[in-house]
């Protein structure tokens, strides 16, 4: 397998106003919920889950380039989760963990599309999005996933290791 080139931020993808409907592809590939109403309760739901990131945190969308003109993945990311105007004012429950933000203040969502995982690659992405956080001199990152979900898995093996259950949820946390 060809190597794939390194993560790139939304803002220097070559094609910027494209991107949004590739990761859209990725997005519904990976999520857990497969039926909607409408086509309308699709894009919000959509639009929920990455549509603050891309008109608020453009700096903090990563994208991994598939080497053929598409995208192989994207992490989604905010350096200030408990912001006022963060993601937490669209993202149900997200508040939940707001006692954890001062140790942990930036998050991430990352999604795969499903031929590119198991390589190691989800990691490449955690890694561009965690070094400037580091560099920012943040003091961690965490993300929020469901109690049981097949990806926490993931998250462990790649040094989120603060681990906070609210269930449904569950809030992993890596320190930088």
């Amino acid at each position: 397998m060809t190597p794939l080139p390194p993560p790139v931020r939304l803002i220097d993808a070559p094609d910027p106003a494209a991107v949004p409907a590739a990761v859209r592809v990725i997005f519904f590939q990976s999520t857990s919920r497969t039926e909607f109403v409408d086509a309308a309760a699709q894009d919000r739901f959509f639009t929920t889950w990455t549509g603050w990131y891309f008109d608020h945190a453009p700096h903090d969308v990563w994208l991994l380039p598939d080497g053929a003109g598409g995208y192989a993945g994207y992490l989604t990311g905010c350096r200030d989760s408990a912001a006022a105007d963060g993601p937490g004012q669209v993202i149900p429950r997200y508040a939940v963990f707001a006692d954890l933000f001062a140790a942990f203040p930036a998050h991430l969502h990352i999604n795969l599309a499903p031929e590119y995982r198991g390589r190691g690659l989800g990691g490449r992405l955690i890694d561009a999005f965690t070094a400037d956080c580091r560099a920012d001199g943040l003091a961690g990152v965490h993300v929020v996933t469901g109690v049981g979900a097949r990806n926490a898995m993931f998250y462990t093996r790649a040094g989120f290791i603060h681990a906070v259950e609210r269930a449904p949820l569950l809030f992993l946390g890596k320190p930088l």
